[in-house]
């Protein structure tokens, strides 16, 4: 017998974490290409180069969410590591 509460749960988390992963991957990308497009079109100025420094450093936090999500999600699919040992 099929337990549909279970599959709509493990559906919806599936799903929801799959669109929040990808949201938050998208986000850095757009960080990232800003910190590209200040660095290219604009003169230096101090101003400038704070702004690209916190689009970088938004970028690269993104991803490191993006990659602990995704090493946190193979912990969770490989039963190796949940082994007595």
């Amino acid at each position: 017998m099929i337990n549909w509460n279970s599959l709509i749960l493990v559906a919806i988390v599936a799903i929801g974490s799959s669109v929040g992963l990808v949201t938050v991957f998208s986000l850095g990308m757009r960080l990232l290409t800003n910190a590209q497009n200040i660095n290219q079109h604009t003169k230096k100025k101090d101003g400038v180069k704070v702004s690209e420094a916190i689009n970088r450093i938004g970028a690269y936090l993104m991803f490191t969410i993006c990659g602990s999500a995704v090493l946190y999600g193979i912990y969770l699919i490989v039963p190796y590591f949940h082994l007595d040992k």
